[in-house]
């Protein structure tokens, strides 16, 4: 299977609380009779009041009870209303080379980090929060040089990681090069 992110993780973004909670689903999805996730699904869920400061952490930890009331606990800081999913099987095909385009309607807050695979590489998270109502309507991961053969962003499970904000959206304020990105949400 080829996924964004690897399978069967939690992923928080924060600073003093957390702002963007991500669950990661393999190729399993669970059910409760209440709550039910998808699997090769990921789920994106955001606090009400986002505030992108000039650092983040950015750290991920394997879940350790595959059931639904335990992965709606690994998103429980954040509210059920403020989520958007991403399939979670995009090849190497489904990556852009370039730069994505905030549309009018959105603020993007993009941020570096060192690829969790290897510290060498650099990569990016552009988040895009819509000016009206402040949600965060889509998220989009940008690699150097090439798209990733197995369409991962990166394939550490457990590691942490400091997300520093650039200016600007385009990823060459990271590092100048070719980049590409695949992006999650609403385009």
């Amino acid at each position: 299977m080829i996924y964004q992110i690897p399978p069967d993780v939690r992923l928080r973004i924060f600073s003093t609380v957390d702002l963007v909670r991500i669950v990661a689903i393999g190729a399993t999805g669970v059910s409760n009779g209440q709550l039910s996730f998808q699997a090769q699904t990921e789920y994106w869920r955001w606090a009400t009041t986002l505030t992108f400061s000039s650092t983040l952490t950015f750290a991920s930890e394997v879940i350790p009870s595959f059931t639904a009331p335990a992965l709606d606990a690994y998103l429980d800081a954040v509210s059920p209303s403020n989520q958007f999913t991403a399939p979670r099987n995009p090849t190497q095909g489904d990556w852009t080379q370039g730069t994505r385009v905030v549309p009018g309607t959105r603020t993007g807050f993009l941020y570096r980090m060192p690829s969790p695979d290897n510290a060498q590489v650099k990569m990016g998270v552009l988040f895009e929060k819509d000016n009206q109502t402040s949600a965060l309507m889509a998220a989009a991961w940008y690699v150097k040089t090439q798209a990733p053969s197995n369409g991962l962003a990166f394939n550490k499970k457990i590691f942490s990681n400091t997300l520093t904000r650039v200016s600007g959206t385009n990823p060459n304020a990271i590092e100048v090069g070719t980049w590409y990105y695949i992006l999650m949400g609403t385009p």
